[in-house]
């Protein structure tokens, strides 16, 4: 019976991974006790994943929710005083000066713990491991206090990663590619570099390797943690940099969806997109079964921490407008064996946690009176929050585009569902989703010129394009393609049996898992 520990920050982009390979493990070995090591914000999640997970795994037992001491990932980043928040940088529209923001105030990311707060989290996870004795602990790439604690007290891990492999051998390829090809983190600049903004891609890169290595936070951060515990500060950049000969990260990614590398480290193992197992739609909200079985659907969702405000939403509404305009003048089916009206479902998020709702979308808003006909005649839906998960909403027979954020999980969702995307990028890695999804020929980055916000005159056109235009047959057989690739072998089992190897020593056979 093989203990895995999985420790995570709470923030779904990293977490959501965790929550799929959980499942994973134990539909490859029900017998596999799961222990899930993280902070409040994700315990109903982890209940819901392991309630279903001991649903359609027969023999699986309940996941044990270990929650940490000391403060999140988030609140540890906003609870910033000093100039170092990033959290007022990166919703900026890319530039010179912004860019420059970003890169000097990146160790936020890397780690916005104190010393002092860093030292609480991990002490818990001290006890917890000292109280769990698993076989195997499974680290999130960003979670400091985890691959320090594994490092220094010699914990048998592994690390787990949704980023990408770009985002981890860059900096190993030849030529020094990494200075003149691969657009910097939260430059939006295309792939490859043009030829014109290489010189300022190379200034980037530098400017953050002087601020990395003169960033006197992390270092006073450091000496902190090596005087109360002992133990030499590891974070992600160590894995970027500096990866011991027995290292090993997971990695949700896989090269045929990435920019070509000419070199995958050694330390580096590609799964694939490893997507949570959730209910269908149809179990967990049958009223929007059947709404979205009426027709063509394109499903908008912007993610967990994008809000819109009000003249925002006021510009992708016209968007919306041009799109469902295009498609009543439209001839014949959008998608063939789709037969209706074009319908969108859009997930609007009004305000940030916490926080009152800034607008309204009811009769006599705004919003509501450049949609008016569409609301009306139910082929629009504006709702705070969709029941199913929308990996399920994108695994619908009818969803014909998914608009999102350029996150890592939506981005893997709408590729791995075989739905073309626009991508709306508001920050950092985001952007190099969009650039992905061009690159790749599965969908349209819907807001260069207005970045980090869209406009109806840039975004209208764009999504008539992707969902009736003359490009979009191809997008859409192009991502069903890397769909029917990535489904030949599924992320979550790869690195469901990576992992029980890794805890057994044995290999473990996860093809012939249902």
């Amino acid at each position: 019976m093989p203990k895995i520990l999985l420790v995570t920050n709470s923030e779904h982009g990293q977490a959501n991974v965790f929550l799929a390979v959980g499942h994973g493990l134990q539909a490859l070995d029900p017998t596999t006790e799961v222990r899930f090591a993280s902070f409040a914000p994700i315990a109903d999640a982890v209940a819901s994943a392991s309630a279903y997970s001991v649903q359609t795994n027969p023999g699986a037992a309940p996941w044990k929710f270990e929650q940490l001491d000391g403060v999140d990932f988030m609140n540890a980043t906003n609870n910033k005083e000093d100039q170092n928040r990033i959290g007022d940088s990166i919703e900026k529209r890319p530039s010179f000066s912004s860019v420059k923001e970003i890169l000097r105030k990146l160790s936020v990311l890397l780690l916005p713990w104190s010393g002092p707060e860093f030292v609480v989290v991990y002490k818990s996870l001290v006890r917890i491991y000292e109280e769990t004795r698993p076989d195997l602990v499974v680290i999130d790439s960003l979670f400091a206090p985890a691959l320090t604690a594994a490092r220094h007290l010699g914990w048998n891990h592994l690390v787990f990663s949704p980023n990408t492999l770009k985002d981890f051998a860059a900096a190993h390829q030849p030529k020094a590619a990494v200075l003149w090809k691969f657009p910097m983190m939260g430059s939006a600049f295309e792939f490859p570099v043009p030829l014109k903004q290489i010189p300022l891609n190379i200034f980037y890169v530098f400017y953050q390797i002087y601020h990395s290595i003169t960033d006197r936070t992390i270092k006073t951060a450091a000496t902190h943690i090596k005087a109360e515990t002992g133990a030499r500060l590891i974070t992600f950049t160590d894995l970027l940099l500096k990866p011991r000969p027995d290292d090993k990260v997971l990695v949700s990614n896989r090269p045929e969806i990435e920019f070509p590398l000419a070199v995958i480290p050694k330390h580096l193992f590609p799964c694939g997109p490893v997507i949570r197992p959730v209910p269908p739609v149809k179990d967990v909200d049958p009223e929007l079964d059947v709404w979205l079985a009426r027709g063509p659907t394109v499903f908008i969702s912007l993610g967990t921490h994008r809000f819109m405000k009000e003249d925002e939403a006021l510009e992708m509404a016209g968007a919306i407008k041009q799109l469902l305009d295009a498609g009543d003048a439209h001839k014949g089916d959008i998608v063939e064996g789709v037969s209706g009206k074009l319908q969108v479902l859009w997930k609007l998020k009004r305000h940030r946690p916490s926080e009152p709702k800034l607008y309204e979308v009811g009769p006599g808003s705004k919003v509501y009176e450049v949609l008016r006909p569409a609301i009306e005649a139910d082929r629009l839906r504006i709702v705070d929050w969709v029941k199913p998960e929308p990996s399920a909403v994108l695994m619908a027979k009818t969803v014909v585009c998914s608009i999102n954020h350029g996150g890592a999980n939506s981005f893997h969702d709408a590729l791995t569902s075989g739905v073309p995307q626009v991508v709306i990028p508001p920050w950092l890695d985001c952007y190099d989703f969009a650039t992905r999804a061009e690159f790749l020929g599965i969908g349209r980055w819907g807001s260069k010129q207005a970045m980090p916000r869209c406009t109806t005159a840039e975004l209208g056109p764009i999504l008539v394009d992707v969902v009736l235009g003359p490009n979009a047959k191809a997008m859409r057989t192009k991502v069903q393609e890397l769909a029917a690739l990535c489904g030949q072998t599924p992320g979550v089992e790869v690195a469901a049996a990576q992992l029980l190897e890794a805890a057994s020593g044995k290999k473990v056979d996860w093809s012939s898992s249902e």
